[in-house]
């Protein structure tokens, strides 16, 4: 018997929120796109000179893998299905200018007829971006180190590198846009400019965890509708990636320019052949 395959393509586009792990959430209940304004006390969103991320795995699940009584994700229990999982080898994206990646061949697998409910992707906590701002006749740039270290000096933008530390940030205050009572350090259930996921920190052990300690992101959206997949039919998964940077500013002057957290959607599409 032919065996049927899923595909897994990620497309980017722009989009973003604000990052909970290194400051509060700012007042604006919706970021929208820069247009070439200085913003005062808020954020804007640009598209990214560049963007890296480290996949480490991706699966598709019929009952949520990782409720909020468990420390650790049940993809057995869950009757989840991998469509990539590289044990412990990452697969390298580069989101910056591109427009589409797709798994590697090895990541394509069997598919049992059940409905599956939500896609999870596990990420290596550590987040790669560059990019630049301009505002009448100033242009800033990253330089590397952290999100503050801004040129107004011409040249490329140099990239920075951000691990996720806490939802609650230094203060240890409420995330408005985590629907679980602000959040906790280790997790929110986001809700934000129409994205609603799961993001969970997780240690080396891939227990939950918060900190220095965190080593992975697990990211978790609910497929709406679910996935049904039947016997003989074929079908992929278009995941579609959050890759802005967030610019902010005190109406004067830019005073940061960082990466936003990875928010994404996901459709099913049916009646695709993989051959």
């Amino acid at each position: 018997m032919k065996k049927r395959y899923l595909l897994i393509s990620f497309v980017l586009f722009l989009g973003g929120v604000v990052d909970f792990w290194y400051k509060p959430a700012y007042s604006s209940a919706t970021i929208i796109r820069c247009r070439g304004k200085i913003p005062n006390k808020t954020a804007c969103l640009i598209e990214p000179s560049t963007y890296k991320i480290d996949t480490y795995r991706v699966d598709i699940c019929q009952e949520n893998p990782f409720p909020n009584y468990r420390s650790s994700s049940d993809y057995s229990g869950a009757r989840c299905v991998s469509l990539f999982n590289g044990n412990g080898k990452l697969y390298k994206g580069n989101l910056g200018k591109i427009s589409k990646f797709v798994l590697p061949d090895t990541g394509r697998e069997a598919i049992n007829p059940a409905t599956y409910k939500y896609l999870t992707i596990v990420l290596k906590n550590s987040f790669t971006s560059s990019g630049k701002y301009t505002s009448g006749n100033t242009t800033w740039r990253t330089l590397g180190n952290n999100p503050q270290n801004l040129s107004k000096s011409k040249g490329q933008p140099i990239e920075n590198t951000v691990r996720l530390r806490n939802w609650r940030g230094k203060n240890n205050s409420d995330n408005d846009y985590c629907n679980n009572n602000g959040g906790t350090p280790s997790r929110c259930e986001l809700n934000y400019n129409g994205y609603q996921l799961t993001a969970i920190g997780l240690g080396s052990d891939f227990i939950e965890s918060f900190g220095p300690n965190v080593e992975y992101m697990f990211y978790m959206v609910e497929l709406r509708p679910p996935a049904i997949w039947e016997e003989g039919s074929e079908g992929y998964f278009d995941i579609r990636i959050n890759n802005a940077l967030e610019v902010y500013g005190d109406g004067t002057d830019v005073t940061s320019i960082s990466v936003a957290p990875f928010v994404f959607q996901v459709q099913y599409k049916k009646n695709r052949s993989i051959d």
